[in-house]
This record gives structure tokens, C-alpha cells and sequence, in this order.
């Protein structure tokens, strides 16, 4: 081998080496990464993964542009009761092997075989690769597909179809818990025999078990699936004593009401539910709250009432919790359960941890399934009893008798309506002294009055349904007012005042802010006009009232306003979220001054106004003055004032710096420039920068000898010309001899600025010789 193959191998073994190193360590031992991120790239150049510190701020690693992950198995189906089991086998399609950025397997289901993966057909996951098996519920028979997807959210191809199959019969030793709720049970089918004694206790007469509401805490791929597609509504972390909680960017250029609507649930109506939701806002939140409600729709779809949890927020506060109980209008088939940030336009609010439970009071245990011989002595206390729950009906004729009544065991807020009659009572038994404090409560009292009582508590209503009027319905502590077709149309609360019209418009009166405000809203609440008033300063009260917004000026959100402000007032045509842009006409007065023009704060387009101040008016733009047709006045009028000793007329170049026409009190006129005009008839002395005058006293040298003398002035003009004349009684040549009379006047050297002025006279006398230079 010689030397030139040596070293050919050496420079060989040298590159491989260098590419080895390329591939490896980039950072060196001990080396930190300072508010910044390492991107990590394939061959191609293509961004694979973030590590450091991301985006939003926070420090972690963040795969990205990751490739599909491999084809998963198809699911293997069970039939079970109350739906499918699917299970994974935790294997890929032509024996693949596991990807490292592998995430989780998604189960999809559908009535159809030939359907495509999607949001709608996501059921649940399978986070573990070792493979599972999830419960589909389903009544009628189904078909599953599965879909991987790696960490930087990539899906693979679908899974075969797999299916259809559906549950399997029910068996009584193969029940599973939860598989039978109260609305797969028919009416009567749950009675006294059927129950173990001791079964039911005063805990499983309260809130109904399990929360009705799907995915509470935002945590799975459901809650992601709803928000597709709604920009403003974000996952963030962390929640409220939870990993996740839901976001929403109340940003808008008009009030708005953004929203997202969680499950839809069966309901009957009267039925009760317990609505929670924890919240909170951001300090620049500008709206009418954050809240969780049902809005309760008929078998057409048509809302029937509202059921709503809110309170006023505290802005910037921490995590709070809202509840409330609401029922279930008449007509009601469905219950829509939604949260949403009120009449927002500016700010942020957080949700989490959403609780929907069924309350299981009277009505919903059959009638006679729970009798004595079930209860344990001293085991159902009046705190036990929902009120109304024991009414005279269920009581036996005779069964309780005085003796079986301990000493004030039996008060008012126990009886059933009507269930104690004057039959039932000895004459003079009952007087004021035995009726103590609040002894009638949440009873019904038919007939008659009742004067100078404490209503604490419970509903009114002027009717069950229809056109009504209530007060505290479903706990909401306001005042509801329904038209004919039972359509909530108006509020008074601690929102405010609340009207709204058969066209669907609105009136809104909001008191929830440093001072009320009135806004007008059309029936599809896409605009409106606004009254409010605005503390500019501790203390102060500016008035403003704002038209709905309009395109114009190349902004599809201009708007109208005045304002009376603190002294001053302004009418301007502005636009909505960004209120120094102004263009159009605009108004303004203050204690000084006033104006009137066009205003245009972009620059657009020029602008043009009037402003007063004491004793002077100034225009800002080119007067164009067009007097109206036949007019015999002067176009153009300036008249003295009292006691004046200005000029009438001032022409002032501010570029120049000099004035270019004055007229004085007696008409005298000074013109710094050329003179152009037809007839002009100048009844005062007219001066002109453009004419100079004067007289110059020549003693000639000799007789009969020119004798010349230079003259100075300031004219205009590119041709000057001048004339002179003697002042004289003896023009000409005099005879006899010795005469001394002027024989000749002229002028030479002529230039803007100076000349020489000649005389000729039969004698040394001196003579005045009078000259005038016009320049042209």
C-alpha cells in the first residue's frame, strides 16, 4: 500500500467520524439552555420537537410534525349488558412495531359500517399500549373502528371495521352496577317486596347518584371535540384542583354571548336538578357573569324556561363555586346544559368542574313502596322528610292519635295543605297565643287575605303556565315576566331590568357597573345602541349615547356618538373598539372655544373646521364662498366694530412672513406684490409694492449743464419703468437772453432698486424734480 493510499484512507476514516459527530452531542457536558428552546430537526430540515421553554411559557418537550403512527388491530366486540365491550390486543397492522411518540388508540362508533373517524364518532381512548377493553354503551347494534394518534397529535389509518354488534340480554346475575337507571324501569316495577330491609336510608332520598354531566372536568377528548372549530375556547391548565379547565376569550366588538353547549338530557317536566360550576375571571372581565344553565326545550325544540347558576364575579377573584336548584317548566322534554360568559366584550373566564345531579324528592319514590313495618322506630326524623312528602293521604284513617305525638313534635311547616280543617279542630282549641312566629310556612292558603305577613322563601307565580308573573323561580331570586306563549320576555334581578319585545328586541337597564347603562338590541342580538355613563375621573359622570355600529371609511364597525363630558361636549362619528380614530363631521364645545368641521385622526383625507374662541372666529381649510343665485348683497362683507382701530383687511403669508394686503379704517390699501386689474376705483390712497413715488431737489452744476442725482426704492416687477417732472413756472427756454427757465427732465440707469433723475436748466437754480417707478 503506498503512502497516497494511506492517506486516502486516513481522510476517509476522518469524514465518517466528523458525520459521526454531527449526529451526536450538540450541547456540551454541563451546558445550560438560558429563556430559550433547542428545536431538534430530521434530515429533511422539517421542526420535530421543542425542548426548553415553549410558547405559552411553560418548560417541557413538544413533538411535533411526528409521522402516522402505524395501523392499529381491528377491535375484538363482546356483547354485554346495556352496550359493547371493544378490546385492543395492543398489536399493530402486518406486525408494526410500537412507535416511541405513540400516544394513545382511539375507539370510534357508528350505526353504519362505512363511516370515516371523526369527533362525533369519538367514544372513549385506550391510554395503555399494552392493550384494554372499554364498555360502549349502545341499544341497538354498532360498529367500531380504532385510530392511533402519536404525541404530536397524528393519526394512523383506521382500523377494519369490526361488527355490528350489539348488547347482550339481560340476565339478572349478570347486571352490572349503574347498568339499570330509573329510566329503563317501568312505572310501579320497583315496590315495597322488592326492596331489602334497610336498603333505603334518609342519604339515598337526597341528591341523585353520579353527576349527569359528561366529562366535569374537561379532561378528555369529548370536551376537545365540542370546541373544534370554536376559536375563542381553549384547554388551558391548570383547572380548579384539576388538571384542565375550560377557557374563553370574551374579546368581541359588540356585546356577546359566548357559549358551549355540553350534553343534552332527557327531562320530564317538574323534574329538579342541582346545577355547580366553579369560575373565575380575569380583572379586565366587562360582562354580565360566568354561568352554568339548562335551557329547557319542548318536543319542537321551542325554549320553555331557563335554569341558571350564576352570581355576580369578582373580577381578578380566585376560583369560586356557583349552585343552584332549578325545575323543569311544563312542556319540557329536554334539559341543554350549557355554560357561558354573559354579555362580554372584553376579558377571560375559566370553567371547571361542571356538576349536574337529579334531586330525588317527593314524586320520585312510588307511592305505598315504603310503609312502617320498613321503618325502624325512630329512624326517620322530620329533617329526614322532603316538605310536602308526608301528606294526609298517606296516613290511615285513625293511625296516629294524640297520644303517639310527642309536645310540639307536630308544627306547621309539617302539614299538608288543607290537611287540618275546622272539623278537625274543637272550638276555641287554636287562639293567637298558640300560633307561634313563622308558624305558616310554605303552605297554601286559598282564599281570603293576608295582611302585614314576612314571606321568606319558596316561588310566587300568577300562574302555572302561559302569560305569568314570577318571583324566585327555581331559586334565581328575580323577577321572570312570560308572555302568552310561556317565552320568559323580561327580568328584574340584581342584572338589572330586562325587556323584551314580541319581535324579539330588547331593552337591557345594567346596574352592574360604576354606573348603569341602557342598551337597545336587535331580536338577533348581531347590534345595538347604548346610553352610558363614564367615570373618566373619581367621581365624575360623562353621559354618552352610541349608535349601533355601520360600515363606512373602510370599517365595518363605525358608529355615531355624543358625549357630554366633563365641560365639553362632542358629536363624532368614531369607530367602536378603537375610539381615537375619528372621520366624518364632527361637533365640539368647551368653556373656551368651539368648532365645527371635518375631522379625519387618520390622515387620510384632509380636514376642514371652524374653531371659536372670544371675539375671533377661525376657519382651518380654503373658504370657497358661493352665494345663493339673484343675491343683490355682497358676497364677501366686513363691516368695523365699535371703537375699532385695526385694519378692515389683513392678507398675511405665514411662509413669507410678511403681510401681502392691508386696508385700514379710511380705506388706504398697501399691496406687497403686482396689481393686476381692470377698473378699480381706490377712493383712499392705494399702495402697492409694486409703484414707488417721490421727489428729489437737484442744484444743476453749471447753466445749461446736465446735472444728475440717484434716487433709492423697493419695487416689484420684472420691467420697471420710471417718469419724472420739474416743478417749475418757467418750463422751456426763456427769452431775452439771460433767461432762466428748465429746459429739460429725464431719468436713467433704472433698476428695482434705484436710478439717477436729470435736470437741465438756463441757470444753477435748484430746482424739486417729482418721479414715479412702476414695476410690471
Amino acid at each position: 500500500m503506498t503512502s497516497v493510499d494511506s492517506l486516502a484512507l486516513e481522510v476517509a476514516r476522518l469524514r465518517r467520524e466528523v458525520a459521526e459527530m454531527r449526529k451526536g452531542q450538540r450541547v456540551a457536558h454541563g451546558a445550560t439552555v438560558e429563556d430559550a428552546a433547542i428545536e431538534v430537526r430530521d434530515d429533511a430540515g422539517s421542526l420535530r420537537a421543542i425542548v426548553g421553554q415553549q410558547g405559552d411559557g411553560t418548560t417541557g418537550i413538544q413533538v411535533v410534525n411526528g409521522p402516522p403512527p402505524p395501523e392499529p388491530t381491528p377491535p375484538i366486540l363482546t356483547s354485554v349488558l346495556g352496550g359493547v365491550a371493544a378490546s385492543w390486543d395492543g398489536l399493530f397492522a402486518n406486525g408494526a412495531v410500537i412507535p416511541l411518540d405513540w400516544a394513545r388508540v382511539e375507539v370510534h362508533v357508528a350505526a353504519g359500517d362505512a363511516f370515516e373517524p371523526g369527533p362525533a364518532t369519538l367514544v372513549t381512548t385506550i391510554e395503555t399500549a399494552q392493550g384494554a377493553t372499554v364498555i360502549v354503551p349502545t341499544e341497538t347494534p354498532v360498529y367500531v373502528r380504532l385510530l392511533a394518534r402519536s404525541t404530536s397529535g397524528t393519526p394512523s389509518i383506521p382500523s377494519a371495521t369490526a361488527g355490528p354488534a350489539g348488547p347482550a340480554p339481560v340476565v339478572s346475575t349478570e347486571l352490572l352496577d349503574g347498568i339499570v337507571t330509573e329510566t329503563k324501569l317501568s312505572a310501579e316495577a320497583v315496590t315495597a317486596a322488592k326492596i331489602k330491609l334497610g336498603a333505603v336510608g334518609a342519604d339515598q332520598l337526597a341528591l341523585g347518584v353520579g353527576n349527569l354531566a359528561p366529562d366535569p372536568s374537561f379532561e378528555g377528548p369529548r370536551t376537545a371535540a365540542l370546541i373544534d372549530g370554536l376559536p375563542d375556547w381553549t384547554l388551558v391548565t391548570p383547572g380548579s384542583d384539576s388538571p384542565t379547565a375550560l377557557h374563553v376569550d370574551c374579546t368581541a366588538t359588540a356585546t356577546a354571548w359566548k357559549n358551549v353547549e355540553l350534553a343534552r338530557l332527557p327531562v320530564l317536566p317538574g323534574e329538579r336538578h342541582y346545577l355547580a360550576l366553579d369560575y373565575r375571571v380575569s380583572p379586565d372581565f366587562d360582562g354580565a357573569g360566568a354561568k352554568v344553565f339548562f335551557r329547557y326545550e319542548d318536543a319542537a325544540g321551542t325554549v320553555t324556561g331557563w335554569g341558571v347558576a350564576d352570581e355576580p364575579p369578582v373580577l381578578g377573584g380566585p376560583w369560586a363555586r356557583v349552585t343552584a336548584q332549578v325545575m323543569a317548566p311544563p312542556e319540557t322534554v329536554v334539559a341543554v346544559l350549557v355554560v357561558e360568559a354573559s354579555e362580554v366584550t372584553v376579558g377571560e373566564a375559566w370553567f371547571d368542574n361542571v356538576e349536574v345531579r337529579t334531586l330525588v324528592a317527593g314524586g320520585m319514590v312510588a307511592a305505598g313502596t315504603i310503609t312502617a313495618a320498613e321503618i325502624a322506630a325512630l329512624s326517620v326524623e322530620t329533617e329526614h322528610l322532603v316538605a310536602e312528602a308526608v301528606s294526609a293521604e298517606k296516613i290511615a284513617a285513625e293511625a296516629v292519635t294524640a297520644e303517639k305525638i310527642a309536645a310540639l313534635a307536630v308544627t306547621t311547616d309539617k302539614l299538608d295543605a288543607n290537611a287540618i280543617t275546622a272539623g278537625k279542630i274543637a272550638a276555641g282549641s287554636v287562639d293567637a297565643t298558640a300560633l307561634a312566629a313563622d308558624a305558616i310556612t310554605g303552605k297554601t292558603i286559598t282564599g281570603g287575605e293576608v295582611n302585614g305577613a314576612v314571606v321568606t322563601g319558596g316561588q310566587l307565580r300568577t300562574a302555572a303556565s302561559g302569560q305569568r308573573i314570577t318571583l324566585n323561580e327555581g331559586n334565581q331570586n328575580k323577577f321572570i315576566l312570560y308572555n302568552a306563549a310561556g317565552v320568559a320576555i323580561g327580568e328584574i334581578s340584581y342584572r338589572g331590568l330586562g325587556l323584551q319585545g314580541t319581535s324579539g328586541a330588547q331593552i337591557w337597564l345594567n346596574p352592574e357597573a360604576t354606573y348603569p347603562y341602557l342598551r337597545f338590541t336587535n331580536a338577533a342580538l348581531t347590534n345595538g345602541a347604548v346610553i352610558n355613563v363614564v367615570e373618566n375621573t373619581p367621581g365624575s359622570a360623562n353621559l354618552g349615547m352610541n349608535s349601533g355600529t355601520f360600515t363606512g371609511s373602510g370599517y365595518t364597525n363605525m358608529k355615531w356618538r355624543t358625549f357630554l363630558g366633563e365641560d365639553f361636549w362632542a358629536a363624532e362619528r368614531i369607530r367602536d373598539n378603537q375610539q381615537s380614530i375619528i372621520i366624518g363631521g364632527r361637533q365640539y364645545l368647551d368653556a373656551t372655544s368651539a368648532s365645527f368641521g371635518y375631522v379625519d385622526t387618520t390622515g387620510a383625507t384632509t380636514e376642514a373646521f371652524i374653531r371659536c374662541t372670544p371675539g375671533v372666529i377661525m376657519p382651518r381649510a380654503r373658504v370657497n364662498i358661493q352665494p345663493i343665485t339673484g343675491d343683490a348683497n355682497s358676497t364677501l362683507f366686513a363691516q368695523s366694530g365699535p371703537g375699532q382701530t385695526g385694519n378692515l383687511l389683513s392678507l398675511y403669508n405665514s411662509t413669507a412672513g410678511a403681510y401681502r394686503m392691508q386696508v385700514d379704517l379710511a380705506g388706504n390699501t398697501t399691496v406687497a406684490g403686482a396689481i393686476n386689474a381692470g377698473t378699480a376705483n381706490i377712493t383712499g390712497t392705494l399702495s402697492a409694492g409694486n409703484i414707488a413715488t417721490g421727489t428729489v431737489t437737484i442744484t444743476p452744476s453749471a447753466a445749461h449743464t446736465p446735472t444728475s442725482a440717484s434716487v433709492n426704492f423697493n419695487v416689484t416687477g420684472s420691467t420697471v419703468r420710471a417718469y419724472a417732472t420739474a416743478q417749475t413756472t418757467v418750463p422751456g427756454v426763456r427769452t431775452p437772453a439771460g433767461a432762466f427757465g428748465v429746459t429739460g427732465v429725464g431719468v436713467s440707469s433704472i433698476t428695482n432698486n434705484s436710478m439717477l433723475v436729470w435736470v437741465n436748466r438756463e441757470n444753477t437754480t435748484a430746482t424739486n424734480i417729482h418721479w414715479m417707478v412702476i414695476g410690471s
